[in-house]
């Protein structure tokens, strides 16, 4: 189980991604380029997100020690899988928006902070 503020900042990461493409497909004209480039950017940032969450509170009740082990591990497996996912977004997507994809993963980031920031 994972605690309500983690999935209440996830589905704010996911809004913005979804509004940021929106404005893609306005600002894209007839290429569906730059959308997809920033839903790519989104994925970038959220999925290394569900699998720190994952990792980081698989075990609740555990000493301090295990706990801290298990934020690392996780936040580890996130920087990886988020580098990897932009790598491989930028090795087989040609008609990527570079512009876009940073601008998906700068929506999750910023989802992140309002998320802290605001509280329900």
């Amino acid at each position: 189980m994972v605690y309500p503020e983690v999935k209440r900042i996830v589905r704010l990461q996911a809004r913005l991604v979804v509004v940021a493409a929106l404005l893609g497909v306005a600002l894209g004209g007839a290429s569906f380029a730059l959308p997809v480039s920033i839903l790519i950017g989104g994925l970038a940032g959220i999925v290394p997100a569900l699998v720190y969450i994952r990792i980081a509170y698989a075990r609740r009740h555990v000493p301090p020690s295990e706990l801290m082990r298990a934020h690392f591990k996780g936040e580890a497996a996130k920087f990886i899988l988020t580098l990897v996912m932009f790598g491989a977004a930028m090795a087989f997507f040609k008609d990527l928006s570079v512009a876009g994809l940073f601008g998906g993963y700068l929506a999750t980031v910023a989802g992140y902070w309002f998320g802290l920031l605001i509280k329900n």
